[in-house]
């Protein structure tokens, strides 16, 4: 004798919505797991799924989050180990606290579920010449922390609060390093009351940080070569205070 599965209709995934709600599910999870009870389409019709989180964005955000910090691990231990004898220690140690503290950002992230696009960087020779260093930081920086401005706009509109504050949490150090390497450069280091929101999307975030003739996975028109993340290289990193995201109250 067959068993006919009985159908849930939108009240009943509603229902079931609450109840993961109560036992604190985070929005991706419970849309995931009403989509497996009742399909993608009767869980889509509930407003509060429907609105939660867009899961491709959200995965979107992260990945290119954890993909960033990658970078940035990639390109600051091998400057430090290349040329780091040409920065005065404080200069140094500076560097080494931010590969650190990129690092951290990158286990928080992959933490959290989202893993890079690609580990493999093509990154121009001109960015490991010390003169060069301190702009490109700045630059990078700037695009990072607008990154992490698309991340809390996301994910605070899809009632992620934990999530929106972590890329605060992120975001605020990422515009400290940028402070940093304006400051090697003898420009005023805080030179901004808001910070720019300027670039909305992460196809553009991506386009921005390629405009410097770096490369994910793939050769630039910049003379560079290919690097690949492995974690911070042995003695590029100094000991940091608060190295994982503090937990919600």
């Amino acid at each position: 004798m067959t068993t006919k599965q009985a159908q849930l209709n939108t009240d009943d995934v509603q229902t079931l919505d609450n109840a993961f709600q109560r036992h604190g599910l985070p929005p991706l999870t419970r849309r995931a797991l009403l989509a497996t009870a009742a399909g993608a389409a009767v869980a889509a019709g509930v407003p509060g799924i429907a609105s939660a989180a867009n899961a491709d964005s959200a995965m979107e955000i992260g990945t290119a989050a954890v993909t960033a910090e990658a970078l940035a691990v990639t390109y600051l231990s091998n400057l430090i180990e290349k040329g780091g004898h040409a920065f005065p220690k404080p200069v140094q140690n500076v560097l080494k606290a931010a590969n650190h503290a990129e690092q951290d950002h990158y286990q928080a992230l992959h933490g959290l579920g989202f893993k890079p696009l690609t580990t493999k960087f093509w990154i121009p020779n001109a960015a490991f010449n010390p003169k060069n260093a301190a702009p490109i930081i700045e630059y990078l920086e700037s695009v990072f922390v607008n990154a992490y401005l698309i991340g809390t706009t996301a994910f605070a509109g899809a009632g992620q609060a934990d999530f929106a504050r972590y890329t605060v949490e992120i975001g605020a150090v990422e515009a400290e390093h940028r402070t940093l390497a304006r400051a090697l450069q003898g420009k005023l280091g805080d030179n901004l009351a808001f910070t720019s929101y300027t670039v909305k999307t992460i196809p553009e975030i991506v386009s921005a940080i390629e405009k410097l003739g770096i490369g994910f996975g793939k050769r630039s028109h910049v003379p560079g070569r290919f690097f690949m993340y492995h974690g911070p290289l042995p003695g590029t990193t100094v000991a940091l205070d608060n190295d994982k995201p503090d937990e919600a109250a």
